[in-house]
């Protein structure tokens, strides 16, 4: 998560009011905080295991927040829910899955049609750093450490390397994770790939515009 990301969508919340779509909902640690402030949510997710941990978030909340969460295992491209909402947030960068401008074209044009007159839909994208997005672009390694949520072992995450595509306006990185137990010892290390497209803001507001959406706000970070 990036700071300060649940509490902007809190505060765009209370303006809209919902329903509540989440597109990429994980977790559900923002579909939880906008049920709880009393709105209808619905999350959408790719992830089984995701969604799993959200079911399992979902469970320990209050009956009458959980009844306000529901949850689906849905891809944005091809997203028909029948139903529209009053605001549509795509939190931790989740449309930069959508690896073509093809794919980026079906997600909109799917997330248009569950949007409600005047509804507002929130895309969270990072500005790229050009010289880190060109092949022969020194790694720039980062890491961190977390608990694991079941076991309470140790988990570190390290990017341990980097292959970008200018060509195709992508960022492909390896993330590796060991989960390490109260002993020191290393249990187990995974290594996945994360690949995610970058857009500039011009050519984003081009995808809006060929799409029907009209830009109303353009922000820097969430506060």
């Amino acid at each position: 998560s990036v700071e300060g990301d649940t509490d902007f969508y809190r505060r765009l919340a209370r303006k809209t009011g919902g329903p509540i779509l989440e597109v990429g909902c994980g977790t559900g640690r923002v579909a939880a905080a906008l049920a709880t402030d009393g709105h209808e949510v619905v999350g959408i997710d790719l992830s089984g295991p995701m969604l799993r941990l959200a079911e399992q978030r979902r469970a320990a909340l209050p009956a009458d927040v959980a009844a306000r969460l529901s949850l689906y295992r849905a891809d944005m491209r091809t997203l028909d829910l029948g139903r529209d909402f009053a605001l549509i947030v795509t939190p931790a960068r989740v449309f930069q899955f959508m690896l073509t401008s093809a794919a980026q074209r079906e997600a909109l044009v799917a997330l248009r049609t569950h949007l409600r007159p005047n509804g507002r839909l929130v895309l969270d994208l990072f500005d790229p750093r050009l010289d880190r997005v060109v092949p022969g672009a020194e790694v720039i390694t980062r890491g961190g450490e977390l608990t694991h949520p079941t076991t309470g072992d140790r988990v570190t995450w390290e990017i341990t390397g980097q292959r970008p595509d200018p060509v195709r306006q992508l960022i492909v990185e390896d993330w590796t994770f060991s989960e390490i137990d109260a002993s020191g010892e290393v249990l187990r290390t995974t290594t996945e790939q994360l690949t995610l497209r970058w857009s500039l803001r011009s050519e984003m507001r081009l995808l809006f515009e060929l799409v029907g959406f009209k830009v109303v706000a353009d922000y820097g970070d969430f506060r």
